[in-house]
């Protein structure tokens, strides 16, 4: 169970993915991201040990405290889920857009032109590194970010990322009948 101190990270200059230098797109591709994240954790340990903090500038480490907070935030699905809403949210209007004006090596792309894999249930794009399914995601992939309306996909071989943009359209809507329209033709 994640406390409000779980999320200090949120309100200050680093984020628990900084603490560990992961990304959360990282996490994502894994398909079990605890042993990544318990490398990142001690990696983490040793990086900012005290002994290495007195021969530089103390404010540029991190304390056991915050490395043990990401490590507990990070490995927990559900912490993870509720961080990174606080993240999304808590993120300041302009920072997305200046964040992409800087991204290198990401080609954007509409759903409707990739690919769709029914026996594995997953769209997918080659690379320009060679590899044909280098970009792969499912619909729950779309689920989770559904409330901004694209999804960044880093390619499973190389440092290249797609920006995949659709539009959440409801059932309801698509189901409906035409209107009145066959009525007043009889």
């Amino acid at each position: 169970m994640a406390s409000s101190t779980d999320f200090s990270a949120v309100s200050g200059t680093a984020t628990h993915y900084q603490v560990l230098n992961l990304t959360a797109t990282l996490l994502d591709t894994q398909q079990d991201p605890t042993p990544l994240i318990k490398r990142a954790y001690h990696r983490a340990l040793l990086r900012n040990h005290p002994d290495k903090v007195a021969a530089s500038n103390p404010s540029d480490f991190f304390t056991v405290d915050q490395i043990t907070t990401a490590l507990n935030v990070l490995s927990s699905p559900s912490s993870r889920a509720a961080y990174d809403a606080a993240l999304r949210v808590s993120r300041p209007a302009g920072a997305a857009s200046r964040d992409a004006a800087f991204q290198t090596g990401v080609e954007n792309v509409d759903l409707d032109d990739l690919a769709f894999d029914e026996d594995n249930e997953c769209w997918y794009r080659p690379c320009r590194c060679g590899n044909e399914r280098s970009y792969v995601f499912r619909e729950a992939d779309l689920e989770e970010v559904s409330d901004e309306g694209e999804l960044v996909v880093a390619c499973l071989d190389c440092s290249l990322w797609l920006r995949v943009h659709f539009a959440v359209m409801d059932v309801e809507d698509d189901e409906t009948p035409p209107s009145d329209d066959i009525t007043k033709k009889s």
